[in-house]
Formats: C-alpha cells, sequence, structure tokens
C-alpha cells in the first residue's frame, strides 16, 4: 500500500482535493520595510539585489524562461562593483532590464492588500534609481504572472506525487565555484532573499525586518573567502527568518534520538551516564570555553521559531560536541568541580517501541513510527485500554501513515477540521490567500472507534506536521495534551536550492480558525510539565509519568 505523509494529505486538500471554497479572501499581515535607499556601498548591492528579483518574478520574458537569469546578473555584477555614482549603477541596471528584452503590457491591475502588505515597493520612490527604471519597474510590478513561472514555486495544482515543494530550474553550482568568487557568493545571497521575499509568509514575525537583514548581509557574503565562512553566512542568515524549518543543509544530522543534554534552572544539564559523566552533572566548560559563551554562539547560528526550540537545538549541538569529539569537559557535581576527558565511542540505542503496553490500562504508541500497514493492528491490541499515549517528541521525521485511516478509529465524524491555511497565490508572488481545508473520511473507511482517553505527549521538539496531529487531536477528538509548548514551524517546507547545498522554510501560514498565529508560538498543551534536576538525576520521563499520573487518576 502506498505510504502517504501527512503533509500530502495537506497539499491534496489545498490544491482544490475536499477543500472548501470560499471566496477570495486575502491574508494581510502588514510586514516592516526599509524605503530609504540614498547611494552608497551597501545600497547600490541592495537596490540590484531587489530590481534581479523583482525583474525575476515578474518580467514576463523571464517568468516564461526565455533567459539564463543567473547569467544575467553575473554579467553585470563586476560592472556594479566599478560603479561609483547612482548614474553608473543606473546604466547597469538598464542593461539588466534591456536584457529581460520587450514585452506586452497588459491593463495595470490594483495591488491587493495581502501583496501591498508583504511586497511593498516604497523602495522605488525613495532609492537613487532615476525616473525611468522607476516608472518601468512599476509597470513591470503591476503585471500578472501566468502560472507556473518558470522560477516560480510549483504548488503541485493537485498533484500528491509531490512531497517538496521548491522554487523551479534554478542552476545548481560547484561549491568550488562560488568560493572565493564575490559574484557567485552574491547570486546566492540574492536567489536566497528574493525566494523568502516573495514566498514566505512570515516575514511580518521576523524579530528583524528582511529588508534591513539584506542591507546587513551584504558586505559578510562579499567578504566570504573559503567554506566555512560561507556556510557561518548562510547560518546567521537563516537565523534571522526565527523559523524552524529555516535549514541550511551541509552536512549529517546528530543521531535522531540521542536526548542527552537538557537546560534546567539556565544551567546545562547530563541526562545520560556516559563517558564518566553522570545525570545531573552541570556543564561549566567544554574546552577552555565557557557553557554560557558556547551557547550564545550557537544561538546567532541556530534558526527557531520559538526560545524553547532555539534551546533544545543549541543542547543537540552540545551533546555532539561532548559525547562524539575527544575533548575536555569541565563539570559541577555535588558542589564540585570535576574535569573528565571524553573519548568519541559508539552509542547503542534501543529499539523503540512501535506500540506497547506501560500498564494493563495503559497503551503507548511512539505515533511518529507508525505506518499505515500498522494502524489497525495498533488499535485492535489496545482496544480495550483505558487510555492511550500518543508520543510525538524528539522525532525529526514526519508520520509515514494514511491520516484518514488513523483518525478513523478516534472519532465517527467523517469531517475533520484542520487549520486555517494561507498559500502564496500563483499568479501574485508576494501575495497569500487564505484557505479553509477539512479532511474528508470516506464513507467506505469502516473502524471501530477507540473509546478510551486519548493523551499526546509534545515538547519543544515537536514540530511541523507532529504539531499539527496535536492540534487536530485536541480539536476533532478532545485528546489531552501533555508536556511543553510545540516548536512553533508548521506547514509544509519550501526547499531552496543553494550553491553547494540546498536550504528551506516554512512556506505555508497555519492559524487557528480565529485567525491567530501558531508560527513562534506553538501548541500549548493542557497540562505543562517541566524538567527539574531531580528527575534528570533519577532517569525519569516526567512528562510521559504525568501522562501515566493523569489517566491514573
Amino acid at each position: 500500500m502506498k505510504l502517504k505523509l501527512t503533509l500530502i494529505v495537506f497539499t491534496a486538500c489545498i490544491i482544490l482535493f475536499g477543500c472548501t471554497q470560499p471566496k477570495i479572501e486575502y491574508f494581510v499581515r502588514p510586514c516592516k520595510f526599509v524605503c530609504d535607499y540614498p547611494f552608497n556601498d551597501t545600497t547600490k548591492w541592495a537596490i540590484t539585489c531587489r530590481v534581479w528579483g523583482l525583474l525575476k518574478y515578474y518580467h514576463p520574458n523571464v517568468t516564461a524562461g526565455k533567459l539564463d537569469w543567473d547569467k544575467v546578473l553575473l554579467e553585470r555584477l563586476k560592472g556594479i562593483s566599478y560603479s561609483s555614482t547612482p548614474e553608473m549603477v543606473n546604466a547597469e541596471l538598464k542593461k539588466m532590464l534591456h536584457a529581460a528584452g520587450k514585452y506586452t503590457q497588459k491593463k495595470d491591475r490594483h495591488w491587493n492588500d495581502s501583496l501591498n502588505m508583504n511586497v511593498n515597493l516604497c523602495w522605488l520612490d525613495h532609492s537613487f534609481l532615476d525616473d525611468t527604471l522607476r516608472q518601468e519597474l512599476k509597470k513591470i510590478a503591476s503585471l500578472s504572472v501566468k502560472y507556473p513561472s518558470y522560477y516560480g514555486i510549483d504548488y503541485g495544482m493537485g498533484d500528491d506525487s509531490i512531497i517538496h515543494l521548491m522554487p523551479q530550474h534554478e542552476k545548481k553550482y560547484d561549491l568550488d565555484v562560488v568560493i572565493p568568487s564575490f559574484e557567485y557568493c552574491l547570486l546566492s545571497l540574492f536567489r536566497y532573499w528574493n525566494v523568502i521575499y516573495y514566498y514566505f509568509p512570515h516575514k511580518y514575525l521576523m524579530d528583524t525586518s528582511w529588508d534591513q537583514v539584506l542591507n546587513e548581509s551584504i558586505f559578510p557574503f562579499i567578504r566570504i573567502n573559503d567554506k566555512q565562512s560561507y556556510e557561518i553566512a548562510f547560518l546567521k542568515l537563516a537565523a534571522t527568518l526565527n523559523d524552524g524549518h529555516a535549514y541550511t543543509v551541509h552536512r549529517s544530522y546528530l543521531p535522531v534520538n540521542l536526548n542527552a543534554i537538557e537546560k534546567v534552572e539556565e544551567k546545562t544539564v547530563i541526562k545520560i551516564d556516559k563517558g564518566g559523566l553522570n545525570k545531573g552533572d552541570i556543564i561549566h566548560s567544554i574546552g577552555k570555553r565557557e557553557i554560557d559563551s558556547i551557547r550564545d554562539s550557537l544561538s546567532a547560528l541556530i534558526s527557531a521559531s520559538t526560545p524553547g526550540n532555539k534551546e533544545y537545538r543549541i543542547n543537540r549541538y552540545i551533546t555532539e560536541m561532548v559525547f562524539f569529539n575527544e575533548t575536555d569537559v569541565t563539570i559541577l557535581r555535588n558542589g564540585q568541580k570535576l574535569k573528565v576527558h571524553i573519548t568519541p565511542f559508539p552509542f547503542e540505542y534501543e529499539k523503540p517501541y512501535l506500540y506497547k503496553r506501560i500498564t494493563k490500562d495503559i497503551g503507548y504508541v511512539d505515533l511518529p513510527l507508525l505506518t499505515t500497514e500498522e494502524i489497525a493492528p495498533m488499535f485492535q491490541s489496545l482496544s480495550d485500554a483505558r487510555g492511550i499515549i500518543f508520543d510525538l517528541r524528539k522525532h525529526p521525521r514526519q508520520p509515514l501513515y494514511d491520516m484518514n485511516q488513523f483518525f478513523c478509529y478516534l472519532s465517527d465524524q467523517k469531517v475533520i477540521s484542520i487549520f486555517l491555511m494561507a498559500l502564496g497565490h500563483p499568479e501574485h508572488p508576494g501575495a497569500y490567500l487564505w484557505k479553509i481545508p477539512q479532511i474528508i473520511i470516506p464513507d467506505s473507511l469502516k473502524c471501530t472507534r477507540f473509546k478510551g482517553k486519548i493523551l499526546f505527549l509534545i515538547d519543544e521538539s515537536t514540530q511541523s506536521a507532529l504539531e499539527t496531529i496535536a492540534w487536530e487531536a485536541r480539536v476533532n477528538f478532545h485528546a489531552t495534551l501533555i508536556g511543553r509548548p510545540t516548536s512553533g514551524a508548521l506547514g509544509r517546507i519550501i526547499k531552496v536550492p543553494l550553491p553547494g547545498f540546498w536550504a528551506s522554510f516554512s512556506g505555508f501560514a497555519l492559524s487557528s480558525p480565529d485567525g491567530s498565529e501558531l508560527q513562534r508560538k506553538g501548541i500549548l498543551p493542557d497540562i505543562e510539565v517541566y524538567p527539574t534536576m531531580e528527575s534528570i538525576k533519577a532517569g525519569k520521563d516526567e512528562i510521559l509519568e504525568a501522562a501515566i499520573e493523569y489517566l491514573n487518576n
């Protein structure tokens, strides 16, 4: 049987399969913009980036794929680097516009509120661009874009085989070509910045305006001289999105189930007995660096939607530093400072249980491991349990099962409510439309509803589709959520091919039925549970124990 990702189910719904289709309603959230661009060494590059991006996503010849738009940019960058006056930069940008070619102008359209809020063109009126360029760019920005745009996002349009959304036809370059060429480094920055500008629905939630981020990123990218500085520049850039889906993938991930470090009461605490370290040991320093300095450095390189999720990710990097490298770790144990020399050693991971009985009356399911074929046997095995605990923690992978079949065992209702969704308007890059999707359980699907209590365990590691499952279970099946607020990075990701690697970000905006944001907030539990030094020293899973106690009482 073909397995379906939860996210594919969403896409099938989004692209007109089972979704209610009200009149067009735009997603409107005011963003912070930078409008003033007087000429200087920074703004000449920022304006170049913006002009190139506007033409890439709106000029009819470019959106039709008639030009290699990367090549057009690369041909202009050397001349712009030598340009010392506004007139010289305008001349280079006119060459770029001329390269795009002539087009047939249609009647100017009125910009909808969503587009005005997300893609403000105030920079055209308050920059060093001359009147000729300004007026021509405004005309181009007023055009509708034929879907699918050559460089735009392919939203699938009903094709549920598409797992990852991504910009189309982006050229790939070997990293040896990119470094140390300032032209290719700027191409990387400009590509990423414009994809975010036109397709990231959460710019309004960022701590720093994306316009300001561009200005601050120009010279760090121009000064890139090796692979490490290239990676660091992108990590810092992605971190400004404040998005838990903003990955920049250069290397392999850590082992997924190694939960070895926790931050408790502002202390970085060991959770396992390994390599001479004990549960409850407090890390003071790694090598010659104090742990607070390490955490601060990592924070600048890690993108996360919530403070809790950022601390969780920092803990994973510290886990790698401590247990996967030979190093000295200075700890505090029972009030005494000790230095422990760590030598890397293989970890033996316990084989996880897909489902089991914790007690005679309580079932446990590691939900992200579940597959479609195992849904019916799981519910049959636990059918007489007083309650089932579904664990949604510590799994970066998304669930691989048919949501209809899973939900069928939890409710008699045929229509399952899910989030409000804001999706990119395919003909107007930068605008977003509200959709009100539903999951419809077909009449042909017959299940015996589970009649016991339903609990879901969540914490700051619970992200993306796992967050949506928790929310849907509470809203539709009266499930109780126990643990800590989730990651706050919801919806499908958009993957961006970049020279040398790929990046990603949250491509949809998901909201509660009242329109309130879930991005950067996460799903809040009904019962909050936080770790303590005592629970860590005792090796307890405090969230699971709270769930068992809840069911027993």
